[in-house]
């Protein structure tokens, strides 16, 4: 999901400016435009547009993703910019099928014509007669692979994947998200989906749904292919990297100018601010730290997504953070704050601990860190799904007859090889 970054001014209002951020407080659900909420890790800010790049010759990158979209969390990455990468393959692919079907539903609805030599004749032209081998071979080098490719695929995941009713309330909350952003933009899903994602072919609701849903199947298959091939160490050292206690508490973020010539007094500067709003807790009541601290937080930290809350940020793990700003909101007791400002890429943090979570067993949650685990590695090598995907078709005994795909499909095997 698009996420933007908001600072306030000196007068208090909001001016908007580039920045980054990985995770956000849970109550985060703006569709149309979202505010940062704690400056602690960057990822690349994403937009709703037509990406023109180059795909592939077989695979494409099906919907790979992280997180379940659920109340209070952001999709960290959105499958409108998996879609919009992939824009010639999906317009090419949805033409393919579609004069494929109409070329079947052609043979099959009435007696077909043919050449002396016993070709089945599609079309004619004064001069010229064309038959259903000239379409198949016109086809075939255009996006014959791809389309074999997605016919196998969809096969072996339908096999492989059980849909639950949690993987089909997820399927439906991608398909209201683009209905929610086609609505923003005042047209009809299927012309946002051809005008801004480049899917043609879809025309309503239900068949976008099948489609992300057959994607999405894809995506489970390899997930679950790739987590049974993790040994026991692997998937507890992944455990203890990513799994910790949930914390929650109240920052006040006092945020160094990027933008400043001299940066070392920039620097300085939100040093000094941030101590001297802790010396002011100092000398705070502790029956009345709480209400102080939230008061500051709403009269001076630059964290747009969380200042007007009183700097809540809850239940947050390791994962989700910087190390500094974790290990420093861990150290606290309950209702204990940092007596020294804390610093992370995003500027000077004053931190006070509300309260935590244990982290949960390894046992009760080895089936999410197997997931985790196998999303993991797609995440952090491009070529990893397409080389899984092809030891899982072995896995099925695929035998590609037609050389012309057989040698485009092993030639992009062979190159994901080289990489890897």
């Amino acid at each position: 999901m698009p996420k933007n970054t908001s600072q306030k001014n000196n007068k208090g209002s909001k001016t908007t400016k580039n920045s980054n951020t990985k995770n956000t407080v849970k109550n985060s659900s703006s569709k149309k435009s979202q505010t940062k909420k704690v400056e602690t890790k960057k990822t690349e800010t994403k937009k709703v547009e037509t990406k023109e790049v180059p795909v592939q010759k077989v695979e494409t990158k099906v919907v790979r993703e992280k997180e379940m979209i659920k109340k209070g969390k952001d999709n960290d990455t959105s499958l409108l910019d998996r879609l919009s990468s992939n824009v010639p393959f999906v317009a090419s692919l949805c033409v393919i099928i579609v004069l494929l079907a109409a070329l079947i539903y052609t043979i099959s609805s009435k007696k077909v014509p043919k050449t002396s030599n016993g070709d089945e004749i599609v079309a004619t032209v004064k001069g010229k007669t064309v038959t259903a081998n000239d379409l198949y071979s016109s086809l075939k080098e255009k996006a014959g692979t791809d389309t074999l490719m997605n016919l196998i695929d969809t096969y072996i995941a339908n096999k492989e994947v059980t849909i639950t009713k949690e993987n089909e309330d997820y399927v439906q909350s991608v398909v209201d998200y683009y209905k929610d952003y086609a609505d923003y933009y005042s047209v009809d899903l299927e012309t946002f989906l051809t005008n801004y994602v480049g899917l043609s072919g879809i025309k309503n609701e239900d068949e976008f749904y099948d489609y992300v849903l057959e994607d999405y199947k894809k995506t489970l298959a390899i997930t679950k292919y790739i987590s049974e091939e993790a040994s026991e160490d692997d998937l507890k050292k992944y455990y203890e990297e990513n799994y910790s206690d949930k914390l929650t508490v109240r920052h006040i973020l006092i945020e160094v100018d990027s933008e400043a010539e001299d940066k070392d007094k920039a620097d300085k500067d939100a040093y000094d601010k941030a101590v001297k709003l802790i010396k002011e807790l100092n000398n705070t009541d502790s029956s009345n730290l709480s209400s102080k601290f939230e008061q500051l937080a709403k009269d001076n930290s630059d964290d747009t997504g969380t200042y007007a809350n009183g700097g809540l940020f809850e239940n947050f793990s390791k994962k989700d953070v910087y190390e500094e700003f974790y290990n420093a909101s861990y150290e606290l007791k309950d209702g204990e704050y940092t007596k020294e400002p804390v610093k992370t890429e995003y500027g000077y943090h004053i931190i006070l601990k509300v309260s935590s979570t244990p982290v949960e067993e390894y046992e009760s949650v080895k089936e999410s860190v197997k997931t985790g685990y196998a999303e993991n590695l797609l995440s952090s090598d491009d070529t990893l799904f397409i080389r899984k995907w092809d030891e899982l078709r072995k896995k099925y005994k695929i035998s590609i007859e037609d050389d012309f795909i057989k040698k485009a499909y092993e030639n992009t095997i062979s190159e994901a090889t080289k990489e890897e």
